[in-house]
């Protein structure tokens, strides 16, 4: 996939020139990014925001499937491997085991809010055995709010370039776009703390 996940507009134009397939693959690879410009894209009248969902649900839960598989199924090749390249010894094992069985969802919200723990720490979760339904539930349950957040980011940000067309004053629209940025990144953040505490208590 020869595109700068960094721009915006270049992923944007993209996701535009390619289509669905590739979107989806994508999504699988660098699924935030990619869902917003798909969303923005729909605004536009390229895609159905029901397909983009769906694939963005799908293409973020089969990487976290992956990595779980790899742990699970890998268990002692990963500790000794690459446990040490992850930090992952045999007594940090122990205490991943304890964390997820006593609190499964909440590790697996953490690990998934956080993308540099991402691939390690479900990689962990599935060395820690976690029953494969419950950790699929945590999975399933924080990728949709995951995937409304982006979806919701990408619908705003291209109503605000619709609505540009129509206002003479062209500086108004990069003034819209970047309060909603920063109101949905403060959002995103409240409401991520409260949905893992809720998590915790389940």
């Amino acid at each position: 996939m020869n595109v700068d996940f960094s721009s915006f507009q270049a992923v944007l134009q993209w996701i535009i020139d390619h289509g669905y397939p590739l979107m989806f693959l994508a999504m699988c690879a660098e699924g935030p990014t990619v869902t917003a410009a798909a969303t923005f894209a729909t605004t536009l009248g390229y895609f159905s925001p029901l397909i983009v969902f769906a694939l963005s649900i799908v293409g973020d839960v089969i990487p976290d499937m992956i990595f779980y598989a790899i742990g699970y199924f890998g268990r002692n090749a990963v500790v000794k491997k690459v446990g040490k390249r992850l930090g992952l010894t045999e007594k940090r094992l122990l205490a991943l085991e304890q964390k997820v069985s006593h609190n499964g969802g909440k590790t697996v919200a953490v690990l998934k809010y956080t993308p540099i723990l991402a691939a390690p720490g479900l990689m962990a979760v599935g060395v820690a055995r976690m029953p494969f339904g419950r950790y699929l539930f945590y999975v399933v349950l924080v990728t949709l709010q995951k995937t409304a957040t982006f979806m919701l980011i990408g619908y705003f940000f291209g109503k605000a370039y619709n609505v540009g067309k129509y206002i003479k004053f062209g500086a108004f629209v990069p003034f819209v776009i970047i309060v909603l940025y920063f109101l949905f990144a403060y959002l995103y953040k409240k409401y991520s703390e409260r949905f893992m505490n809720k998590i915790e208590k389940i």
